[in-house]
């Protein structure tokens, strides 16, 4: 039956029909719940981001507080469901109409719409837009966490700041020289150091290099940038850094330059000893994130772990490199991409659908180590430019192959890095599962404690959307937990 509701869930309301319908029926059909949908027609345009048709009942008088079912308002919709294309310019509509900024109900845990633009929609416009209209940042939704506890989960603490903080361009300078000097203490401390090097760093920044020393979390004073020039490219040198590192490498000439002019500079970024050495480890290795996107991903939620856990491991993967190095993003089944941001990857993941099969090794094979690895090996032209750790996560065993794929690839890219003067730790691997598949933990059974790859893939114990779930309520032991998770391969390398 031809109605309002449909009408503006479908984008197909006019002003003409509009006036149609309201000739034809109560005032109140505009705020009252209808339809296939059972939501009111301005809930129904917010949630599929028609804007026009959104403003049109706007100016007709309807309510942007009207509920829908399950209590929902027009401004929970915008802000966890509507496309991003017009969603910024739809909540400001409803919130220049009135519309409740806290509205929130006990049917969806009590999120309030700030909460629903930072773990739904994850969209940075629309959280300022609603902090700078006052948007409660104490609030608490049944689990007992706030906006800004929310933000942690997903990066954007910042964007929950007062637009003044926000658009500080100090704050800004203040994060670049933290990630120059993090990356600087990476290639300090990079777990392959040799003898003389060591000498030479000890003097410099009185830092070891010892496997059993904590490193220090203060960052002392450097010397001149031409010390500091010559005392990398010497460390490149000695530590066999030099196929991914020349002598006069731009990237290492800027390091030295930033180095010394903040040799006056203090500071205690990342607070554990512990911490830094597995983040100056893994600034070294270019991360390729490898998901499996197979339609048994669909089920028991394992997509949507998934999805928080890649957009979590980029954002530690990326926390200390510079803006313009950023993941490798690999599926099973759906297009790559590559470079992305942690802000990027969470878009990435969010738009593929598991469906198909999981040829997890053929795929490592095409999508990962041809392009990033073979082809770069076959070209006397080329080198390649950093390690690779790659990170693979899944729920089951391969198929459309044979289980042995996987592995032989992993043997093949290591003997193919030796035969062309890499060591075979120039690439690592991880693997976990998520779910609780038998076959699939059977697969990483399998793999464990093979002697053929032992030495440059880790397989990890836990599940990973079991052991998410356990820790999810402390923000700073997840963060531990995933950076041990993700340098395991490296620091158990550095170990032997």
């Amino acid at each position: 039956m031809d109605n309002v509701h449909d009408a503006a869930w479908q984008g197909t309301l006019t002003a003409e029909r509009l006036k149609s319908y309201l000739a034809n029926a109560d005032p109140s059909i505009l705020d009252s719940p209808g339809g296939l949908k059972s939501m009111t027609p301005l809930a129904a345009a917010s949630s599929r981001g028609y804007l026009d048709i959104v403003r049109l009942l706007l100016q007709n008088h309807a309510n942007p507080n009207a509920l829908s079912l399950y209590n929902r308002t027009p401004l929970f919709y915008a802000t966890s469901r509507s496309p991003a294309h017009d969603r910024l310019a739809i909540v400001r509509a409803l919130l220049d109409a009135g519309a409740l900024i806290d509205a929130c109900s006990a049917d969806d845990a009590f999120y309030t719409p700030l909460m629903n633009a930072v773990t739904e929609v994850r969209d940075k416009d629309v959280a300022h837009e609603l902090v700078d209209r006052g948007a409660s940042l104490t609030l608490k939704n049944a689990q007992g966490q706030t906006a800004e506890m929310l933000a942690k989960e997903t990066g954007m603490v910042r964007d929950l700041r007062p637009r003044e903080e926000r658009n500080s361009t100090r704050a800004q300078i203040i994060d670049l020289i933290l990630s120059v000097v993090m990356l600087i203490i990476a290639y300090i401390n990079s777990g392959v150091m040799k003898g003389s090097v060591k000498g030479i760093v000890k003097k410099l920044y009185g830092i070891s290099g010892d496997k059993d020393q904590e490193v220090a979390k203060d960052i002392p004073e450097p010397h001149t940038v031409e010390e500091f020039k010559d005392s990398l490219n010497t460390y490149v040198a000695d530590s066999g850094l030099e196929k991914f590192f020349g002598r006069d490498d731009p990237f290492l000439q800027t390091l030295a330059e930033n180095a010394a002019a903040l040799r006056d500079d203090n500071t205690t970024f990342l607070g554990k000893p512990e911490n830094i050495r597995h983040l100056t480890r893994l600034a070294l290795y270019q991360p390729v994130i490898y998901c499996d996107d197979s339609g048994s991903m669909d089920a028991e939620n394992r997509y949507t772990h998934l999805r928080e856990l890649v957009t979590r491991i980029a954002r530690i993967a990326t926390k200390i490199v510079p803006e313009n190095l950023g993941v490798e993003l690999r599926f099973i089944n759906s297009r790559s991409s590559s470079n992305l941001s942690a802000v990027d990857i969470d878009a990435a993941v969010a738009a593929v659908h598991p469906n198909g099969g999981t040829a997890i090794g053929t795929n490592l094979r095409q999508k990962i180590l041809e392009p990033l690895v073979y082809g770069v090996l076959s070209d006397p032209n080329k080198s390649l430019r950093r390690p690779l750790l790659v990170c693979t996560i899944t729920d089951g065993c391969p198929s459309e192959e044979q289980p042995m794929v996987f592995r032989d690839a992993i043997v093949e890219c290591r003997r193919q890095l030796v035969n062309h003067g890499y060591e075979p730790s120039a690439a690592m691997f991880s693997i976990s599962q998520i779910g609780d598949d038998a076959k699939g933990t059977a697969f990483l059974d399998g793999l464990r404690g093979d002697q053929e790859v032992e030495d440059v893939l880790h397989c990890t114990t836990d599940r990973l959307d079991s052991k998410y779930q356990e820790l999810r309520m402390n923000e700073r032991r997840i963060e531990e937990w995933l950076l041990k998770l993700l340098t395991k391969p490296i620091m158990e390398r550095d170990e032997s």
